[in-house]
């Protein structure tokens, strides 16, 4: 006889199953409490913001609050996970493009509706990062560089099909995240298309580039 074929199994305790996972009902309450969250400190900054503020906007309790967020700096970093991971996840869709020129252009195109369509967010993704905490930071910096890897490969590529002029791929991956990302400062839906902002960030990479002697030509008019 083996004793340890032969074991009976524990018995469970009476009870619910236990879950592994998050439900469904948890997960949507707690995106819930992103969204208002993003509107108190966009309103009244990080710093200013309480987790009372938005408990109240809910209807709810600060103590209830705690069975979806340990902390106010974790209610931070739930905002910034989801502002990355949402730009990221848009990228990364664009990758598999084969055309250069297209991929290049697609990736400009969708960062600036992704920033013109969560302005809230990523006001406070860019405006409160001091604020947030240490033991969040790597994996929020591991994602940006993800999403700078994506955008760097395509000017690569762009380069080497001449589409774009040759240049250092890295400088010109933060010089278009510059000019793509500062929307979030100045956009106003009521009065800017960032469709046509978008066009305008493509048009000023990836205008048709004339030929040597086209240009000469044009100069001996």
């Amino acid at each position: 006889m083996d004793p340890v074929l032969d074991a009976k199994p524990p018995r469970r305790r009476p009870g619910r199953p236990r879950q592994d996972q998050p439900t469904r009902a948890y997960l949507a309450r707690q995106e819930e409490i992103i969204d208002v969250a993003i509107s108190v400190f966009r309103e009244r900054g990080y710093d200013s913001g309480t987790l009372e503020d938005v408990a109240a906007t809910l209807g709810n309790t600060r103590a209830n609050l705690y069975h979806y967020v340990p902390s106010k700096a974790h209610l931070l970093y739930l905002i910034f996970d989801r502002a990355i991971t949402t730009a990221l996840g848009t990228l990364e869709a664009i990758r598999s493009v084969a055309d250069p020129e297209r991929r290049l252009r697609m990736l400009i195109e969708q960062q600036v509706r992704i920033i013109a369509a969560n302005q809230e967010m990523f006001l406070v993704f860019f405006g409160d990062r001091p604020a947030l905490e240490a033991r969040y930071e790597s994996e929020i910096v591991a994602k940006e560089r993800r999403y700078l890897k994506i955008l760097i490969e395509a000017i690569k590529d762009a380069g080497a099909a001449g589409v774009i002029p040759a240049t250092d791929p890295r400088l010109a991956a933060q010089a278009i995240l510059g000019m793509t990302t500062w929307i979030h400062k100045w956009y106003a839906p009521q009065r800017d298309d960032p469709e046509a902002f978008a066009a305008v960030c493509v048009d000023l990479l990836l205008r048709k580039r004339r030929s040597p002697a086209k240009i000469a030509a044009g100069r001996k008019r």
